[in-house]
């Protein structure tokens, strides 16, 4: 498992990305479902299904967009870091 995480950074990126912005839509819309902003999420005729899809899909895929590419380059760096560690760490025993 940490070969393929650590080779395939644009998958883990993808994967990670999923989780945040899943999460982070599924509290936005029930944050906001509760609240009822001007009632418009839910009446006397019970929620308004249309506005709380709206609302997730407008938090879904931006959020997945920006998650994946920072999710992406903070791997990215992370896997140069470490390989830099070992080469430095490498050089200095053989010398």
């Amino acid at each position: 498992m940490r070969s393929f995480i650590r080779n395939n950074f644009p998958e883990f990126g993808l994967a990670v990305g999923a989780v945040i912005s899943i999460l982070v839509t599924v509290i936005v819309c029930v944050l906001e479902w509760v609240e009822n902003p001007g009632g418009i999420f839910r009446g006397d005729e019970g929620t308004r299904w249309q506005f709380v899809f709206e609302t997730a899909w407008s938090w879904l895929i931006p959020t997945f967009v920006h998650a994946v590419v920072a999710v992406s380059l903070m791997h990215l760096f992370w896997t140069v870091t470490i390989w830099v560690i070992k080469k430095v760490s490498n050089s200095r025993r053989i010398h």
